[in-house]
């Protein structure tokens, strides 16, 4: 069964000037893009390696202030062992029991200090270095004077003796090396000097890896905007022909099937427009040479032949209508009364409008319709949409078929279906039945195949109802549309 059908939607407004994004200045600079991806990659690296070399300076300095505090409080319990045990055997802080205390501890970056059990110092290294600085100046004369100053909060060791605790030893550190031996200050240089190479080879590496990966991208990027500008040239077998699962691949495929779409369009366009000079012809044709031969004589100007000049005005009559009809029902100017209503009134109507068209073809009309499914529409349009389904299938099935109309609710859709009996439309005219002029059979005439703009309207109405239509058919039984639309509370 060869469908008389609508065409989808098309946008008729004038095709906007496409702009010259070469005469605006937005010409892509070669390696732009490159250059931008890979300076973004070495910050990125060089922010990391920044960060990480604050966070390593952090931690390693605190381990290393560890450290120190360790070996001054080794230092310092040393000194506290070696000072008990001359007080336990001097029996009190005398000359003799202080002369033990290491006297390298300054020369080793410390400073030793012993305070009494009342909390008196009674060793000071500080003050005794100053006193040995001022006597070797006393003795030289050019010497200028030398204090040290020590850093940072001491480490603390009690002093016990006769079972008690007679006194504490403290210790300083000069400066943030003291104690350090040169493989620690070796080490910690070297460490630094590490990761400062580190940082230098990542943010090469990370260069590297931008400029790679830009290219990854910028290589189908281009493709697209080559591709985009054949088809604005008018290349229409423009194509990128990208594959794959990333979005980049995605988005060529997506242009590919827009081309695809565009190409499809225009094939329509061009078809529509021979479709509608052929309507417009041959009404016009039959109509010049019946009044051409009125003329001439040849035909007389009576009722018969004046019967055919009426009934071919008509005809363009009827299809300017339709066609005026389908453009208010596309640009949304039609006005629609949308009220509650029973599905099932609309549809009785249009069955009912059918009755005698349907008898005259000596078809078979059948109704199984639900009461009180209701649906929020115009009940006059949706009469004419269902009324489009019932004359299309009765003129396209043959003498004794069968045509049925059914309403029923699926879930929250109220569906009216009409199917029909007849030789049915092929699998890849599926897709194009709701094309305005469009019919499976391009031989077919508005004689026997009508004016092609039903299913077109009847498309538009229930879309306006925001609801659905759909065909469905297998070559030789037949015919089914379903349309659907939401149930109103």
């Amino acid at each position: 069964m060869a469908w008389a059908t609508a065409s989808s939607r098309h946008n008729r407004l004038p095709r906007a000037r496409e702009p010259d994004i070469r005469r605006q200045g937005h010409e892509p600079s070669r390696g732009a893009f490159s250059k931008r991806l890979a300076a973004a990659f070495a910050t990125v690296a060089a922010l990391t390696a920044l960060l990480a070399t604050i966070l390593l300076s952090v931690v390693w300095n605190y381990q290393f202030d560890q450290y120190v505090r360790g070996n001054l409080q080794l230092v310092s319990n040393g000194a506290a062992s070696l000072v008990a045990e001359a007080y336990e055997l001097n029996g009190d802080w005398t000359i003799d029991t202080l002369s033990v205390i290491p006297r390298l501890s300054i020369m080793q970056g410390m400073a030793v200090q012993i305070v009494d059990e009342s909390g008196q110092v009674i060793y000071d290294d500080l003050v005794s270095s100053t006193v040995e600085v001022i006597e070797s100046e006393e003795e030289e004369g050019d010497i200028p004077p030398f204090f040290l100053k020590p850093a940072g909060r001491p480490v603390t060791s009690p002093v016990i003796a006769y079972g008690r605790q007679v006194g504490t030893v403290r210790v300083w550190a000069y400066g943030a090396n003291a104690v350090l031996s040169e493989q620690d200050l070796q080490f910690r240089q070297g460490s630094f000097i590490a990761v400062a190479a580190a940082a230098l080879v990542a943010i090469f590496l990370a260069s590297f890896a931008g400029v790679w990966y830009a290219g990854l991208l910028v290589r189908p990027i281009a493709t697209i905007t080559a591709a985009t500008r054949a088809l604005r040239q008018g290349d229409r077998e423009a194509r990128t022909n990208l594959s794959g699962d990333d979005e980049i691949s995605v988005l060529g495929a997506t242009f590919d099937e827009m081309a695809d779409a565009i190409e499809a369009d225009r094939q329509l366009e061009r078809r529509l427009t021979a479709d509608v000079a052929h309507e417009l012809r041959t009404p016009l044709q039959a109509i010049q040479a019946t009044v051409e031969a009125m003329q001439d004589g040849v035909l007389a100007a009576d009722v018969e032949h004046l019967g055919i000049v009426r009934n071919e005005t008509r005809r363009l009559g009827r299809l300017a209508d339709a066609i005026l009809e389908l453009t208010r029902l596309e640009r949304g100017i039609l006005p629609f009364s949308m009220e509650r209503t029973d599905a099932a009134v609309p549809v009785r109507m249009a069955i009912d409008a059918a009755e005698a068209l349907v008898e005259s073809c000596d078809l078979t009309l059948e109704a199984n319709i639900a009461e009180r499914l209701f649906v929020l529409g115009d009940a006059d349009r949706l009469q004419q949409a269902v009324g489009n389904l019932i004359s299309n299938a009765a003129r396209y099935t043959p003498t004794g078929g069968r045509i049925e109309a059914v309403v029923t609710r699926k879930g929250g859709w109220v569906c009216i279906t009409v199917s029909d009996t007849g030789s049915g439309i092929a699998e890849a005219d599926l897709p194009h039945v709701f094309s305005r002029f469009w019919r499976a059979d391009a031989a077919r005439t508005s004689t026997t195949g009508g004016m092609g703009i039903g299913l077109a309207v009847t498309k538009e109405i229930v879309e306006r109802h925001r609801g659905t239509i759909k065909a469905e058919s297998v070559l030789g039984e037949g015919a089914k549309f379903t349309i659907r639309l939401p149930v109103a509370n």
